[in-house]
């Protein structure tokens, strides 16, 4: 009878392929946004990647700013107004207003 318990490091290995997996995904949602504004369903169906880990994606990169709202459009997927975003600083919303302070 073995006292070692081996459960951590199964679970340490395995929870360090799913964070490569997320990080990929990361990456290519990044780079996808940056090729050309498109919506995130767009994009999900693009790079097969739902919808939801591309929605948690961009939470992180507007709260780093590095993601904008490009335009609003028809989504060619459901048809319906949505936000078209992009990564690509060359897009990026630029303000006439003069700053205050």
């Amino acid at each position: 009878m073995s006292n070692t318990n081996t459960q951590s490091l199964n679970y340490n290995s395995y929870k360090q392929g799913k964070d490569k997996d997320f990080k990929d995904q990361f990456n290519k949602v990044y780079k996808g946004f940056f090729e050309q504004p498109q919506s995130m369903k767009m994009l999900s169906e693009k790079l097969n990647i739902d919808r939801a880990n591309i929605c948690w994606f961009c939470r992180d990169l507007r709260k780093t700013n590095k993601i904008e709202i490009a335009k609003k459009g028809i989504c060619k997927i459901t048809k319906r107004v949505v936000n078209y975003y992009t990564t690509n600083p060359d897009l990026f919303f630029k303000s006439n207003q003069l700053k205050m302070f």
